[in-house]
């Protein structure tokens, strides 16, 4: 009861402030996209994509080696042995984290002149490079904080970070030229950069006051090299793998956008219309979603360990439950106002469309994500990426054959299959390991007829307000009403007939 206790207590916790970190930001992003448009918009997607792979290989699974390493040996009372394995993994983060900025610094003039369109200067590459073995120690601390039961920990410092890049480009935009492509990049990296070594600063201190709480009680030497490398290394080498196919797939999408017939400029502006605005927007109400999943590691470690399936599968079953509903309610919304959205926050229709188009997406965005997590915590994270390796792979070569040929569609065709493809996998190597029951009437199909009535009837009382904020805010709290009755009633008649719906 003390463990579930502690558990709500963190979600709610890191739920309030991951909605207070995601609204700022995307308040932000929003802003950024209306000063520096979406062909900036699109470059600085492509640089991060660049970022994201640098990022991978430093942290090289450490992470997730520092939360499962921390929650065995803290689930065997050993505290000595918890405080040696983060020790571990900070040295191996570090190295790593040096190696990854090595590998950059070198192959900056390489990727900036083939895949960049020699658009932007080297500089911004050299940048990323100085905050990479800082960021790969940051993370193996948030993967302690995590193991510990303290993930507000985590959360402060992501405040901190954020606030820091929001203050550093404010303060240095009035002394860059927005229109010029290479210094928007470099304005927006520079706070990316900055943001980090505060970021490493402030949880390096964290956790030198937190590990105080450890005991130093001595137990038998354990080789923790060993377990670190165990977990690690599939993971680093598959993490690598899937994500240089990923970078590689973002950054062919561009030049695969200009063979079907559209200039460099727009060809840049549709990928950050898709990616930076549309999916950013599809992507924030999962905060609730990433809050849970960033928790369940460590929980299902330890179910893991006692081998308490039983347990497991009724939380697996709980939680997809929770997940289907939750996202009903976000595709209805969508569905209905992705015009009023798109309008509030781009001042752009296209956009809207976009969002319409991609919103069925957000279940299968949001069940993957709760799925990933779960097979992390249990001990299935190589299985974790060859899913998301066969789906880059399947991935690049749509992207290489249809975008020449269809353009902005095939790369839509492109993200349905992507999505479609990953979630199946990774919910079948979820079944083959817990062998947990799902029943699609119960707990697929009779949600779905809940949110279709609900819509039905939020679409003939709309509340027209001239003020489209107003009105938004007011038909969207009218549509949830509505849902979370059916949903009510739905729950509240299979408890009177004994049917057990999750």
């Amino acid at each position: 009861m003390r463990r579930l206790k502690v558990f709500l207590i963190n979600t709610i916790i890191l739920t309030i402030v991951s909605l207070l970190i995601q609204s700022t930001g995307m308040v932000f992003d929003i802003y950024l996209a209306n000063v520096i448009g979406s062909e900036g918009i699109g470059m600085f997607g492509l640089v991060m994509s660049v970022y994201f792979l640098s990022i991978t290989l430093a942290n090289s699974g450490i992470t997730l080696a520092a939360t499962r390493l921390v929650s065995e040996e803290l689930a065997i009372n050993s505290q000595y042995g918890a405080k040696i394995a983060i020790k571990k993994c900070i040295s191996f983060s570090l190295i790593f984290g040096i190696l990854a900025s090595l590998i950059l610094f070198f192959s900056a003039p390489h990727i900036v002149n083939v895949f960049l369109h020699g658009r932007i200067s080297v500089n911004v590459l050299y940048l990323i490079a100085i905050s990479l073995p800082f960021t790969s120690i940051t993370m193996s601390l948030n993967g302690y904080f995590t193991a510990v039961r303290r993930p507000y920990k985590n959360s402060s410092a992501d405040i901190v970070s954020i606030v820091t890049k929001i203050i550093v480009i404010l303060l240095l935009i009035p002394k860059f030229n927005i229109n010029d492509l290479n210094q928007v990049v470099i304005l927006l990296v520079l706070g990316t950069t900055i943001s980090e070594l505060i970021n490493f600063l402030y949880t390096y201190f964290l956790y030198i006051l937190d590990s105080r709480k450890l005991k130093d009680t001595r137990t038998n030497k354990k080789n923790f090299l060993s377990r670190i490398l165990k977990i690690s290394m599939p993971v680093a080498i598959t993490s690598c793998i899937r994500s240089g196919l990923n970078t590689f797939k973002q950054l062919l999408i561009p030049i695969q956008l200009e063979k079907s017939g559209l200039a460099c400029n727009t060809a840049l502006s549709a990928y950050g219309m898709i990616n930076g605005m549309a999916i950013s927007i599809l992507l924030f109400p999962g905060l609730i979603i990433n809050s849970i999943a960033s928790l369940l590691i460590p929980e299902f470690a330890r179910y893991n360990v006692k081998k308490d399936f039983t347990k497991m599968n009724s939380v697996i079953n709980t939680l997809f439950f929770l997940v289907i509903i939750f996202s009903f309610f976000i595709i209805g919304f969508f569905l209905m106002y992705s015009d009023e959205i798109s309008l509030i926050a781009y001042n752009d229709i296209n956009v809207g469309m976009f969002i319409l188009i991609l919103c069925p997406l957000v279940l299968l965005m949001y069940l993957d994500h709760i799925i990933d997590a779960i097979l992390r915590g249990i001990d299935k994270q190589v299985k974790v990426m060859y899913c998301n390796i066969a789906d880059l792979i399947i991935s690049v070569i749509l992207i290489y054959f249809l975008l020449p040929v269809s353009g902005i569609a095939g790369y839509l065709i492109v993200i349905f299959v992507s999505e479609l493809l990953n979630t199946s996998i990774s919910t079948y190597q979820l079944y083959k390991a817990t062998k947990f029951k799902f029943d699609l009437i119960k707990q697929f199909i009779m949600p779905c007829f809940c949110l279709i009535i609900s819509m039905i009837i939020s679409s003939s009382i709309h509340i027209y307000n001239s003020n489209m904020i107003f009105e938004l805010i007011t038909n969207t709290s009218l549509f949830l009403v509505i849902y979370l009755f059916f949903i009510g009633t739905y729950l509240l008649i299979s408890k009177r007939k004994n049917i057990r719906v999750f």
